[in-house]
């Protein structure tokens, strides 16, 4: 590892073309939003030439398919070098191995996130990429997930025993919101150890929804966060703390199963999350479109569940969600004060870190990338066309927040305490994970101080 023009490339693409680039930074059949990165060759200093790779995408939906090109080009101008030369292999992979010969480079491939596109984008573009930056395949272990456990087994068995060694690892993980929840949990629920070393997570977003992604920046282009993967720098990535009161129960195996929560001395139940703690509408959807047969239909599965939701199939009136929710607020001063919203029904409610639920769904425009801000979405009883209309508003950049009857703020802690007789309506998503709450229970969620993992994200001003 180190000088890229030394990397082995038998894997990379060949050379579809030459071309010769002149003044202009504008290239014959390519945008900007599809270059992964140029690459300097052996003979960049005596000719001025360079290999650029791109992307390119065919199909849509689930049968979209990513590929890997590369083109040679001569004298680009400063301006094209200076967006995506990259001289050396990137320092969050220029790791040394362990004692025993293990990479401490993992690649995760979370087999059926999403529309279940991660093995044919790790076999297609990930590895190839890889190989040009200069990692051959002993430079990284891979690991394809065969059951929801598998990353929590990772992170615990793998992971974090490492870390406490004040080891450095970096794991690209081609999965979505999912993936990363599951780390982050197996690290927070944990002890850190005095020489504990935050490992850096390399997110691709192969997911339903990608909030993450989406919110740091990291799909701005259309190389489906490779780019960012490359020339992005490690930096600190913001976690909440959800407490449920005793005897919730985490939803599995699309609701046919429960698992209990991790607790603490109290029997509290524990969920650590990066994006988003929802009820009422937004969880009722997520819950609901959690089946194989919605994932078919990627991120378009949450608007079918929404329109389910908000006019039942069977004529019933939509449901109006029952309980009392505390918010807690930071005034000028620094002082936290807390009451209650009026009234007790509702029908969407979410805290949320990030800016956009999906690429196009805005949730939270005044969140930035990374900011660790806990910010409420709430809306009191609402009727179904006037619902759709004014979420509708979200996919046109977030101009929601602004309707009549939308709170919208930064919060400190937002507690929600339940009225609702029927279970299915006392349902909580934390970061897509399912949780349902007992009769006349509580949930309760704030922001985490402890900084347990490192995101690779571009630089914004």
């Amino acid at each position: 590892m180190g000088d890229i023009s030394t990397a082995q490339t038998e894997s990379l693409p060949a050379v579809d073309r030459t071309i010769m680039t002149g003044p202009s930074d504008v290239l014959e059949g390519v945008s900007q939003d599809q270059i992964i990165a140029i690459l300097p060759s052996s003979q960049a200093q005596n000719d001025g030439s360079y290999r650029l790779l791109y992307t390119t995408r065919t199909g849509t939906g689930p049968e979209a398919r990513f590929e890997t090109h590369s083109m040679e080009i001569h004298d680009p101008p400063p301006s094209l070098l200076w967006k995506h030369l990259l001289a050396q292999t990137p320092t969050h992979f220029s790791i040394p191995k362990a004692k025993n010969g293990k990479a401490n480079v993992h690649v995760v491939v979370s087999v059926k996130s999403g529309t279940w596109e991660a093995e044919r984008f790790f076999a297609d573009v990930v590895q190839p990429i890889l190989e040009a930056v200069g990692l051959a395949k002993s430079d990284y272990e891979v690991l394809h997930t065969s059951s929801e456990h598998s990353v929590v087994d990772f992170a615990t068995n793998t992971l974090l025993p490492v870390a406490n060694e004040g080891i450095l690892q970096t794991v690209i993980l081609l999965s979505g919101d999912g993936g990363m929840i599951d780390i982050v949990n197996v690290l927070l629920e944990s002890t850190q150890s005095s020489q504990f070393r935050k490992p850096t997570i390399g997110l691709l977003s192969l997911g339903s929804g990608n909030a993450l992604a989406n919110s740091s920046r990291l799909n701005d282009d259309k190389t489906r966060g490779i780019s960012s993967l490359l020339k992005g720098e490690p930096q600190s990535l913001p976690t909440f703390v959800t407490k449920f009161s005793p005897g919730s129960l985490l939803l599995v195996d699309e609701a046919r199963s429960t698992e209990p929560l991790r607790t603490d001395e109290n029997g509290v139940g524990i969920i650590y999350g990066t994006v988003v703690c929802s009820w009422a509408l937004h969880a009722a959807l997520v819950g609901d479109s959690d089946t194989t047969e919605y994932r078919k239909h990627g991120s378009e599965r949450f608007s079918m569940a929404a329109r389910e939701l908000l006019y039942p199939s069977d004529g019933s009136e939509p449901h109006q969600w029952r309980g009392r929710v505390a918010v807690t607020r930071m005034d000028e001063s620094g002082s936290q004060t807390t009451h209650y919203l009026d009234p007790q029904q509702h029908s969407y409610i979410i805290a949320t870190m990030v800016s956009n639920l999906q690429q196009t769904l805005t949730i939270s425009p005044h969140s930035r990338p990374l900011d660790g801000q806990l910010r409420l979405l709430h809306l009191g009883p609402t009727a179904s066309d006037e619902m759709m209309r004014i979420l509708g508003l979200a996919f046109t950049g977030g101009g929601h927040v602004n309707e009549r009857g939308v709170l919208y703020e930064p919060v400190e802690v937002l507690r929600i305490e339940f009225a609702e007789d029927d279970e299915h309506w006392r349902r909580v998503c934390v970061d897509g994970k399912i949780v349902r709450v007992g009769k006349d229970g509580w949930v309760e969620v704030r922001r985490e101080s402890r900084d347990v993992l490192d995101l690779i994200a571009l630089k914004r001003p």
